[in-house]
C-alpha cells in the first residue's frame, strides 16, 4: 500500500487486477495439498470431522496473513516462528509436569510456566522476530489442543509444519512468481 493512501473501512473492496486468478491458482494448490494429505492420513469415519495433523495446514494461514512481509521472510517467519512456538509449548508442558511433581496445584503449576513463555515470547520479538513472532504465539496456543500428548508427539508437528511450510507455502509462493512474471510478459507484449 502506497503511503499516501489512507485505510478506510469499505465492506467490499475491488481486488487489483490479476489477484484473483492468482488466489484462485493459490487455491487449487492448497486444496489439492489438502485432499492428499487426508487421503495418505486415512481419516477413520468414527473419529468424526477431523483435519489431520493441524501443523501441516496453519502454517499457510499464518504465511499469508503476514502482509507486511516478501514471501522470502514469510517462510522463514512461519517456519522459524512455529516451531519456536511448538516448542515453547512443550516446555509449558514439562515445566507444568515438573510442578505439579512438586506438589504444586495444577492450575498453579499450568499458570506459571505458561506465565513466562508468553512472556519470552512476547518480551524477545523486539530483539529476535523471526524466531519469536505472532506465528510463534499461533503454533503455542494451537499446541495445546492436544496438550497431553505434546511432548510425545512432538517430532510430528515439527514435521508437519516443515512440510506444510515447504509445499504449501513456498509451492504458493511460487505459483504467484510464475503468475505475476506470465503476466508482466503478456502487459509487455501488449505494449509492443
Amino acid at each position: 500500500m502506497n503511503q499516501n493512501e489512507k485505510k478506510s473501512f469499505k465492506l467490499l473492496h475491488k481486488p487489483p487486477k490479476g489477484k484473483v486468478p492468482a488466489l484462485c491458482l493459490v487455491f487449487l494448490w492448497i486444496a489439492l495439498w489438502n485432499v492428499i494429505f487426508q487421503a495418505l492420513h486415512g481419516v477413520m469415519p468414527h473419529e468424526g470431522l477431523r483435519i489431520i495433523n493441524w501443523a501441516f495446514f496453519i502454517s499457510v494461514a499464518v504465511f499469508f496473513l503476514q502482509e507486511e512481509l516478501s514471501y522470502k521472510d514469510r517462510f522463514w517467519y512461519t517456519l522459524c516462528g512455529g516451531a519456536v512456538g511448538l516448542l515453547l509449548a512443550a516446555l509449558v508442558s514439562l515445566g507444568a509436569k515438573a510442578l505439579m511433581g512438586l506438589g504444586l496445584s495444577h492450575f498453579a503449576a499450568v499458570c506459571i510456566p505458561l506465565v513466562i513463555i508468553i512472556g519470552v515470547l512476547i518480551l524477545t520479538r523486539p530483539f529476535i522476530p523471526m524466531f519469536f513472532n505472532d506465528v510463534g504465539f499461533v503454533y503455542l496456543i494451537c499446541s495445546f489442543i492436544e496438550s497431553d500428548k505434546m511432548i510425545e508427539n512432538l517430532p510430528s508437528p515439527l514435521l508437519s509444519l516443515l512440510l506444510g511450510s515447504i509445499i504449501l507455502n513456498l509451492g504458493a509462493s511460487a505459483i504467484i512468481m510464475l503468475y505475476r512474471k506470465a503476466m508482466a510478459k503478456k502487459a509487455a507484449k501488449k505494449d509492443e
